[in-house]
């Protein structure tokens, strides 16, 4: 089945002006900044999509790579609230 609709890889990078990019999956940390008993803390999601840079190796995260990490993100503060509790 065919593809519709446009692209969503980046034109330009924002660091370098490269115009080459490679889709990728690795891990993204996230600093925790609420709520106050947690702010700080860093979580690492694992296994998140995004677009890497050919030149300057910057990574900027997909539209499902950015869900992945919310979805994540929004689980790991309950567990660790839970746990807290």
């Amino acid at each position: 089945m065919p593809r519709t609709g446009t692209s969503r890889t980046p034109t330009i990078c924002p660091q370098c002006e490269g115009t080459t990019w490679a889709r990728r999956i690795g891990t993204h940390p996230v600093r925790l900044t609420e709520p106050a008993s947690l702010a700080g803390k860093e979580i690492h999601v694992h296994r998140v999509a995004f677009q890497q840079c050919h030149a300057c190796g910057c990574r900027i995260l997909t539209r499902a790579g950015r869900a992945n990490v919310e979805r994540c993100v929004t689980r790991g503060i309950q567990l660790f609230l839970a746990f807290l509790s």
